[in-house]
């Protein structure tokens, strides 16, 4: 995992809780629409990071596996 991904995420994450305090103090439809979708769209994105991450491991145990070391690192 790199420092960006960390960065991204954080930074999305926080986006979400900013969504989540429209959504709750919201006096109108659209402004809670909003606000949930932008909780939507951090969860789904960080999600999605999440996954990218797991596939990068898998993929250097197993170029580690057919290296020879038996994906020990």
């Amino acid at each position: 995992m790199n420092v960006g991904d960390i960065v991204v995420g954080v930074f999305v994450a926080l986006l979400g809780l900013v969504g989540l305090v429209l959504a709750a103090r919201a006096l109108d439809q659209e402004i809670y629409v909003f606000g949930l979708s932008l909780v939507a769209f951090a969860g789904a994105f960080n999600w999605g990071l999440a996954l990218k991450v797991i596939r990068r491991m898998e993929a250097a145990r197993a170029d580690a596996a057919l290296a020879g070391d038996g994906g020990r690192g």
